[in-house]
């Protein structure tokens, strides 16, 4: 058998080296092919987000319940962003969308380590995940941008669909620039902007303790300057209007307001009859109540009667019995109250003053107009407050970025390995083709 020397080896791969050449160009240029192929349907979008709220490291939603990640791809959510685009007639189904959405946990490597020496020794460990990789599946009906808008957007209309659901975002209802105080007599127009003035002061008081050292960038106002402008409606506008009402006992239609005076009268006697019959019912129990029983009683949620400790039972009784009667007796003032309205009322024979009317007239837009822009300005002001307290609730920690689950260099790598491989085999092929076909060339 000949040997082939490495000279001849080295020459006969120098010689078909334009072979090796073309046969390897030939493979990266089938591979870049179908690669460019095959990226449509490999490319996803990729994202990462972040929980940051008190009880996440619970495994928990802001108000206690079990926390569910997979509502970021909830048919609400979804259905939201695709409007937000203007793609829901794209042709593509909500549902095909979805399956094409997977949302994974992020583990930090200490943890799972941990995890794993906890498991070792036998002992339980809980970790509950605050970061996740939300990969979408691009369909072919999407663009590159469309794929990358499409994900940044559910990750928006989540935001949302989450603060709406556990955040605290309260506003106040601007009711009173929608009133038609036309309707509406003038002890009753002070009743309301009282009432309305008074609720707004307690709402305001809550979100000062709550944070008393919020400032808002855009309006400018802490909770305690709304407050104290608010009051200052109150004490200054609204009693004004409460004491030129009042003291001159303007009212639009005095008849009317006499029977609208007289049935709440009797609505509330009514109440009071009830409550005073509750409290007294309450002490009957308790004087025929023996501490030293146990007592059935019945069960409000199913029925059935169930047991309960004697002691604890006749604290009930007493506590109904003293807030039955507190309420009884407020309810007894406001009879007084209005009985003396009427009373006052009845006893008016003459027109009231259309001076005074039109003063009034006046002092209320005045107050409406006030109390619409304060309004306005707390709700301007919440707003701020909500997104400083909840904007880094959830966040996305990078923009959404397109990949590819093929790797494009190591596949052109393969490529170029491979071809020089196959044109080295090729070359000696055809060199030991030639060699025997020389050589039984010879022997005929």
């Amino acid at each position: 058998m000949e040997e082939i020397t490495l000279r001849e080896i080295i020459e006969v791969v120098w010689k078909g080296k334009w072979l090796i050449a073309l046969i390897t160009i030939v493979a990266l240029i089938l591979t870049g092919i179908g690669t460019y192929i095959m990226i449509p349907r490999t490319q996803s979008v990729v994202a990462i987000i972040e929980l940051n709220y008190p009880g996440i490291e619970l495994g928990q939603n802001p108000d206690g319940t079990q926390f569910d990640i997979q509502q970021l791809k909830s048919p609400y959510v979804i259905e939201s962003a695709l409007e937000e685009l203007s793609l829901t007639n794209s042709g593509v189904k909500l549902e095909e969308i979805r399956r094409n959405i997977d949302i994974t946990s992020i583990v930090p490597n200490e943890i799972s380590q941990l995890t794993e020496t906890m498991i070792k020794q036998g002992r339980e460990y809980v970790y509950y995940p605050n970061e996740f990789k939300v990969t979408y599946k691009v369909n072919k009906a999407f663009s590159y941008n469309q794929g990358i808008q499409l994900i940044e957007t559910i990750i928006i209309k989540y935001k949302e669909y989450f603060y709406t659901l556990y955040a605290d975002v309260k506003t106040i209802e601007n009711t009173i620039g929608t009133l038609d105080f036309s309707t509406y007599d003038y002890p009753d127009i002070v009743e309301v902007i009282s009432t309305q003035i008074e609720g707004i002061h307690e709402f305001l008081e809550e979100k000062n303790e709550e944070d008393s050292n919020f400032r808002s960038s855009e309006t400018g106002y802490s909770f305690a300057d709304l407050n104290r402008s608010f009051d200052i409606l109150r004490t200054v506008d609204a009693t004004k209007l409460a004491s030129l009402v009042n003291a001159n006992t303007l009212t639009k239609d005095r008849d009317r307001l006499i029977k609208d005076y007289e049935y709440k009268v009797k609505r509330m006697e009514l109440e009071m009859a009830k409550k005073s019959s509750e409290a007294e019912e309450a002490r009957r129990l308790m004087d025929q109540f023996k501490k030293e029983d146990y007592v059935l009683i019945p069960d409000g949620s199913r029925n059935e009667l169930k047991t309960e400790n004697p002691s604890s039972y006749y604290n009930t009784l007493a506590e109904i019995a003293i807030n039955a009667s507190v309420e009884a007796a407020n309810i007894q003032h406001e009879i007084e109250y209005y009985k003396n309205e009427i009373e006052r009322l009845k006893a008016v024979t003459d027109v009231s003053d259309a001076i005074l009317i039109e003063e009034a007239n006046n002092l209320i837009e005045t107050i409406k107009t006030k109390m619409v822009d304060l309004i306005n300005i707390t709700n301007d002001t919440l707003d701020n407050y909500y997104s400083y307290k909840y904007g880094k609730s959830i966040r996305q920690l990078a923009p959404a970025e397109m990949v590819t689950g093929m790797n494009i260099l190591m596949n052109m790598a393969i490529a170029l390995v491979l071809g020089v491989m196959v044109g080295v085999f090729a070359v000696f092929l055809r060199f030991y083709w030639k060699s025997t076909e020389n050589k039984a060339a010879v022997k005929n």
